[in-house]
């Protein structure tokens, strides 16, 4: 796959983990129990960039998971910049820790 494809199609996937990271939280917010409606996109995302599921990368999964949850305070039908800054930022932490595994 070209690069400048998989990268689009990286982020495409990572704003989709963040839109459905926002949903489920907001459900669960007001006491449903949503978590079994996570669609679980990182594993993708991970595959996508190159970085296996090994014991070694428990942090990084630990970091991604973290910075999903800044969708928590970013209204996304109003501030698509903000959630497009954000799908950046993901992709480069991941970028960044795959040349360190």
């Amino acid at each position: 796959m070209k690069e400048k494809k998989q990268k689009e199609l990286i982020l495409s996937l990572i704003k989709d983990d963040l839109v459905n990271c926002k949903l489920v939280n907001s459900l669960n917010g007001a006491g449903l129990n949503a978590y079994d409606y996570s669609l679980n996109l990182s594993g993708t995302i991970f595959e996508l960039v190159g970085i296996e599921d090994l014991p070694t990368t428990v942090f990084i999964y630990k970091k991604y998971f973290g910075l999903t949850k800044k969708v928590n305070d970013i209204n996304i039908a109003e501030e698509q910049n903000n959630l497009d800054s954000l799908t950046e930022e993901i992709y480069a932490y991941l970028i960044h820790a795959k040349s360190k595994v």
